[in-house]
């Protein structure tokens, strides 16, 4: 069977399988799986139990009893790359399901669409791979390389017992590339993310009665003030890799199009978000401490440093303020002229005639820990809508255009030729 035949023979198979594919999604979205609090056992069972029926080999790794992480990979019939597929299993919690028109647990399938919260994030990108596993594995026995397929329990929360666990425990997972199925839109392919640094701001002054201004500086007055002083992060100057930036520049009418207009020129910049503000305990109480919880987050090509070196200057012209540090992550980023980008385009081309555009994100997911162990990661997905929102939902056509996407770029990587790999 020639390449070509091997990838009709993909397609039919999605085509052939499509009801099952859907019911799948739909059963999966109603194994809830809300991160926090974590818990997702009963998610992680459905996975298992296609495995099972299947007849293929998976094992699962629980650094955490609740938060079980499934690892499945199979070998080809001669030495090639090796090619791991990522998902997540955990989504965000609902607490809104009053303003749904639809049950958010119950992956009911209506208008073209499957409704539940996790659907779009990303339990579907998660199911798209799991199939792309299964039907790659009927053609192992011509396919070179290895594949390894990973869905993991705590991507909402940082992924500390999920992909971080696995990369740090578990090396095999590493592999020689990383497709991951996040939604985003099937216009774009994600290359890299921007950094995030979370640091905190805290002002303490002695405070005292309400009526008695004139005996201490307001902690909550000075927060106000270095609040405005800190947008001076947003203007900070931004070098940028050529080949990055000129990748942005092509895609900036998509990004707009896709995120709201002002995304392009935002995606290139530092931008700072007061996200949390604490301060004050009674009206009649001039505030004796006051916290801003910032969110920063860093362009392709800069460092948290600079942006840190901002804040430290900025916070350090007032006495009663200091700085500190609750996390961050450098930016991340892949060669946007990987074969990988190449494969997921001319597949996107032969399955809906779209050419998709090469991207960094707005968010940041579990891929961006594969790219610091060096490991060249990408992904690719359906159109975000409504995660995190009131009838999250996921257009079946759409979604199964993404589903051939990845399943035929991931068959061309594996035949690919002149990569060095790792295993």
């Amino acid at each position: 069977m020639s390449l070509q035949a091997e990838r009709e023979q993909l397609l039919i198979w999605i085509d052939k399988e499509r009801d099952e594919l859907v019911n799948f999604l739909a059963s999966f979205v109603r194994s809830a799986s809300p991160n926090p609090p974590g818990d997702t056992r009963n998610a992680a069972a459905t996975l298992i139990e296609w495995f099972a029926k299947a007849g293929l080999p998976a094992r699962t790794i629980a650094p955490r009893p609740e938060m079980p992480n499934i690892v499945a990979s199979l070998q080809g019939s001669r030495p090639g790359r090796h090619l791991v597929l990522n998902g997540h299993i955990d989504h965000f919690p609902c607490n809104d399901a009053d303003r749904w028109a639809r049950d958010p647990w119950g992956g009911q399938i209506a208008d073209g669409r499957i409704y539940g919260r996790g659907v779009s994030d990303m339990k579907n990108g998660t199911v798209a791979l799991l199939f792309t596993f299964g039907w790659l594995a009927k053609l192992k026995d011509r396919l070179p390389g290895r594949l390894t397929f990973t869905a993991v329990s705590d991507e909402e929360t940082g992924g500390t017992w999920g992909a971080k666990y696995l990369l740090d425990h578990h090396p095999e997972v590493l592999g020689d590339c990383l497709l991951n199925a996040e939604p985003g839109a099937p216009t774009t392919i994600r290359f890299g993310e921007k950094g995030i640094l979370r640091a905190a701001v805290i002002i303490e002054t002695s405070g005292c009665h309400g009526a008695y201004t004139h005996k201490s500086s307001s902690a909550t007055r000075l927060a106000a003030r270095i609040a405005l002083e800190l947008a001076a992060v947003d203007d900070l100057a931004v070098t940028m890799d050529a080949a990055v930036e000129r990748a942005l520049d092509e895609a900036a009418d998509e990004i707009d199009r896709i995120h709201v207009e002002g995304a392009a020129r935002l995606i290139k910049r530092f931008t700072l978000n007061i996200g949390v503000v604490r301060g004050g305990v009674k009206v009649n109480m001039l505030p004796g401490t006051c916290r801003l919880e910032c969110d920063v987050r860093v362009p392709v090509g800069e460092s948290v440093e600079r942006a840190l070196s901002a804040m430290r200057v900025i916070v350090a012209r007032h006495s009663e303020a200091r700085l500190e540090v609750m996390g961050f992550t450098e930016p991340n980023w892949s060669d946007p002229s990987h074969p990988m980008v190449g494969h997921l385009r001319d597949a996107c081309v032969r399955v809906s005639g779209v050419r998709p555009f090469a991207i960094t994100s707005l968010g940041a997911s579990d891929a961006r820990l594969w790219r610091m162990k060096g490991v060249p990661a990408f992904t690719y997905g359906t159109t975000a809508t409504n995660v995190a929102m009131p009838d999250e939902h996921t257009d079946v056509e759409e979604w199964i255009d993404v589903v051939k996407t990845l399943t035929l770029a991931a068959h061309a990587y594996l035949h690919g030729e002149g990569a060095a790999c790792r295993t």
